[in-house]
């Protein structure tokens, strides 16, 4: 009977290395959130050509607004734990996790903004990335009239995106962002509601914008590979 066990228990010890063995063998789980865009694109990227802030342009380009959700596409964070709207998740909505059904933009510009994340993330490094913010993020289609206006806000169009507004607020006159970080986004088309009116630098928008005077963009200018649609 002890010879017995003691082969029994000699069996197990080598199934569990067995098992043991082929676990570390086995290749990472990938985060389901998470595909590495396909391609970074080469420089220099090429001329994204925008619609004005206007109701007629903006709807030529990306459809007429709507509350539903038919014009979205799937966008994805290069990092696994995407908090939404506030860094302890609680403005808005309270979540804290991969977040996948927020993970929405206009169709036409998700691969984009993946792509610019991803960028920013690898240029920064997850450190610097987080400290600022990029992971803290406040949504993308929302349909409503902009702040303290009567015209709808380019987010009805799903053509703006919000990124950690609670240390970015509205009437803000700084930002936790880098230059470094929004020149990637306005590389890949995404242009800084900061530069534009010298606030609100939570926004980014894939829309040439109504510059207020003595604005960044004011004086300098809009990104070389940005043009009217």
């Amino acid at each position: 009977m002890d010879t017995a066990r003691a082969l029994a228990s000699i069996e197990s010890a080598l199934a569990s290395m067995t098992a043991a063995k082929a676990a570390l063998a086995s290749p990472p789980v990938k985060h389901p959130d998470f595909e590495p865009p396909a391609s970074i694109l080469p420089q220099p990227l090429p001329t994204y050509r925008l619609p004005k802030e206007n109701n007629g342009e903006m709807s030529a380009a990306y459809g007429l607004p709507t509350s539903s959700d038919v014009s979205l596409g799937w966008f994805s964070f290069p990092h696994s734990e995407t908090r939404l709207y506030s860094r302890d998740g609680s403005k808005l909505r309270s979540y804290v996790g991969d977040s996948r059904l927020d993970h929405r933009t206009h169709k036409l510009l998700a691969d984009r903004l993946t792509n610019a994340l991803a960028e920013i993330h690898e240029r920064l490094g997850r450190i610097q990335f987080e400290k600022e913010g990029w992971h803290v993020y406040g949504g993308s289609h929302n349909y409503r009239p902009k702040v303290g206006g009567s015209t709808l806000s380019t987010h009805a169009w799903a053509a703006a995106v919000d990124m950690n507004p609670a240390e970015n607020t509205f009437a803000q006159r700084t930002t936790t962002f880098s230059d470094v970080a929004i020149d990637i986004m306005e590389r890949w088309g995404w242009l800084s509601g900061g530069r534009a009116w010298g606030k609100d630098w939570m926004h980014f928008q894939a829309v040439i914008p109504n510059v207020s005077s003595g604005s960044y963009y004011a004086t300098h200018g809009l990104p070389k590979n940005i043009a009217q649609a």
